[in-house]
Formats: structure tokens, sequence, C-alpha cells
């Protein structure tokens, strides 16, 4: 086996590395051998060179196998998961996990935590006093086994190379490389043991992929590793050009999130969810069709079970809704008035998300200290006709001063104007 330079020298060069090549990296950087400089080397090389299909392949199945995984039991459900490339008030994890353990899947979710203008699922579970994301691998299991249901982060012997290289893709400039995006993805995927995976692609100028074309490219790399090993994949590519939903910040979210399962759902939010969750029947179950499977998600829905699931899930997880309904009441909050008649003017998503990231609901660096309350609430969609005064939105803070400093910021982002926004158009763009 060649040395690590050696790998590195050939890889600079432009040879592929061999798939035993590519094991004894992913372990020698596990355990230390491999210095942090020597795996940001392999990112850049990576990224300036690009990887191979087989190279990618091989790095997802290391990097899956670095650590432990999930075992299966016996006579268990379909287990079935959603991945999500992130987006302005995205919380749809929250509704989708417990709609699908309603319709009968198993959902084992390792999510993430937000950074840049993007939020994370980790952050808006963890608005609710007591929740802990912080999981073992046998409460995971346990939990899977017992409830079929848990949301949590990634443990730290839960794919340990990819923790350590998606730290250095974050200070290296090495991030979207397509391969190194499939292989981070896909290996913690692995390693919870799925039977089928969907890929929720969001593509608009508030997405991480903002053209289709990129989204595409992505779909396409996954896919083949995912066929490669044998793991069964839909791709749903989703608009991202607008925030989902009315709320964005962490606290808000999840407000959003309980009312939608019991009921009040915004039309954008619930097309999203059902399309997602009925994928994931689909993918359980071969013989079952579209409608049949949407059906279903709607019937779960409306009968109430995913709300009881959602609340279920947040008590075994340590998490007291009452009490921090009660604590977050307390805290200021702000309107923001029409400042003449008119209609709802679009909503740059990435620039609300920026300013609000700044005020504290997300982090830049990823040891960024969040604060969960800050938040803004949409009234009306755009296009929506109101008269001078109308509350357009809410801002949500900690102090009195973060709120007016944040409804001044927002007052010239969310507006009205004279011409009407009438477009409604379908949140799925196409799926694969």
């Amino acid at each position: 086996m060649k040395s690590i330079k050696e790998l590195l020298r050939a890889k600079r060069d432009g040879h592929p590395l061999s798939a035993e090549e590519i094991e004894y990296f992913v372990t020698q950087t596990v355990s230390n051998e491999a210095s942090p400089a020597q795996v940001a080397a392999f990112l850049m090389a990576s990224c300036t060179r690009g990887l191979t299909m087989e190279e990618t392949t091989a790095l997802t199945l290391s990097m899956a196998r670095s650590g432990e995984q999930l075992p299966r039991a016996a006579f268990e459900r379909c287990r079935i998961d959603k991945h999500s490339t992130g987006g302005v008030g995205d919380k749809v994890s929250l509704l989708l996990a417990p709609l699908a353990v309603a319709c009968g899947l198993d959902v084992p979710m390792i999510s993430g935590r937000g950074l840049g203008h993007t939020g994370g699922t980790l952050d808006k579970l963890e608005s609710v006093d007591g929740l802990t994301t912080d999981l073992s691998m046998q409460a995971m299991t346990d939990l899977l086994e017992a409830h079929h249901l848990f949301m949590a982060g990634q443990t730290p012997t839960l794919v340990p190379a990819d923790r350590i290289m998606y730290a250095l893709r974050d200070v290296t400039g090495t991030v979207e490389n397509v391969g190194l995006i499939t292989a981070s993805i896909l290996s913690k995927k692995i390693a919870e043991g799925l039977d089928g995976l969907v890929m929720d692609l969001k593509v608009g100028s508030a997405a991480f992929l903002p053209t289709l074309q990129q989204a595409e490219q992505l779909a396409v790399s996954m896919r083949q590793v995912c066929n490669s090993i044998g793991l069964p994949v839909t791709f749903v590519f989703t608009r991202m050009d607008r925030p989902l939903g009315k709320a964005v910040g962490n606290w808000v979210e999840m407000v959003e999130a309980e009312a939608a399962l019991a009921g009040l759902v915004q039309r954008d939010l619930a097309e999203v969810t059902t399309e997602l969750v009925a994928r994931m029947i689909m993918l359980s179950d071969t013989s079952i069709g579209y409608e049949a499977a949407r059906a279903a998600v709607i019937e779960r829905w409306k009968s109430g079970q995913a709300h009881i699931i959602f609340h279920e899930m947040l008590t075994r997880q340590g998490g007291n809704w009452h009490r921090s309904m009660q604590r977050y009441a307390t805290l200021p909050r702000l309107e923001i008035l029409a400042s003449d008649s008119g209609y709802v003017d679009e909503i740059s998503a990435r620039e609300l998300a920026n300013i609000l990231s700044s005020a504290g609901a997300g982090r830049s660096r990823e040891d960024d200290l969040i604060d969960p309350a800050v938040g803004v609430v949409i009234h009306q969609p755009p296009g929506t006709p109101v008269q001078r005064g109308q509350p357009l939105a809410t801002v949500h803070a900690s102090s009195d001063n973060a709120a007016l400093k944040l409804r001044n910021e927002l007052s010239g982002l969310i507006k009205t104007t004279t011409a009407p926004e009438v477009r409604e158009p379908s949140m799925i763009l196409q799926v694969w």
C-alpha cells in the first residue's frame, strides 16, 4: 500500500485512487494517523481533480464503515428516511417524521445543525425546553425498536470520518464538490440501515443549489452510488425562492410545525410534506401507487395521529412543550405594519434568513451559539391584498432592544407593492 503522502501526490496529479487506497485513507483519517493537513489536501485535490464515480462510491462506503451502525432486528417495519439539502423555513422534517410513522414506517432521523442562511432541524428541536438530540447509539436503537422514531444528531461514533472531513471542508472551501457531498450524505444514511431514502433537493435563489442543473448533477451522482450499493432512492426537486410556510426561526418554526400537524397548515408546506411522505410510502411497498400513497398521508394527517406522535416524541426526548409555550410567550414581539395599501410583495428568502441569522437565529461557524427566540412569522403570502396599517409580520426576539432592531431591519424587506403577485406555482418541480 502506498503511503499517505504518495496517495495525495497521485490524487494531486489526477490519478484515480482504488477502493483499497480510499479505504486505507479513511481508516488513517479516523485513527488520526493522517494529519488534518493531509485530510485537507485530499479534500482540495478531490475538488480540483474531481472524484470518479468509483471513487465516490468507495469513499461513501468507507466512510459509512468508519464507525458504528444502527442494527437491524428481525420483523422490523420498513426503515425509510428523508434528507433535504436545506432551505429557509424548512421545517418539513418535523411534520414528515411523525406522519411517516403514522403511515407504518420506521424513521431513524439523524439530522444536522444550521450553518449559513439555512436552518437546522436539531436547532429547532432544541428550542423546546429540556429536549435533547444528543442520543447514544443504544438510545437511538431502543427508541426505534419501541416507538419507530427518533430525531437526533450524529454521534461521535457514527460515521466519524464524515465529522472530521465535514469540519475541514467548511474551512477549506471544499463544501460544494458533488462527490464529497454525495459521500457525506449517503454515508450517514447507509449507517442508519435504511431500506429506502427520499431526497428533497431544494432549487432556487435561497437554496444551497440555486439552479435545477446543479441539483440534477447531485442527484445523478447520488443515484449512481445508491444503485451500486442497492439502496432505493427517490429524488423530489422542490422550490426554494420564498420562505417555506409562515415562520422562519427556531422556536417559531416548531410552533408552526405543531400547529400544522393539528390541521392549521400552509398550502406550500402541506404540498411538500405530503409529496415526500407519499414517496417514502411508495419506497416501502412498490405495489402502492402514488394516489393511494398520497391519500394515506392525508388520511393520517386528518386523523390527528401524527400530531399525537409528534408530542410523544418530544416528551420521550425530554422536551416540555407546555413549559416552552409559557416561557416564549413572555418574550418581546413586535408587528411590522403595511406602510401603504396594496399587495404583499415578494420576500427574498435568502435576505430574510441572513438578517435573522445575524440577529442570532443562525450561525456562521459550527460553534456559534443560537438564540432560539429570534424569528419572524409572515402573516400573508405574496400577492395578498392588504390595507395600510395592517400587520404584515410579527418579529420575535429575546429582548425589547433586539426586537426593535430586528423589526427595523426587516421592515424594508417585508413590504407592499402596487403589482399583485397572483402566481401560485406548484412547489414540486420534478420527481426522479
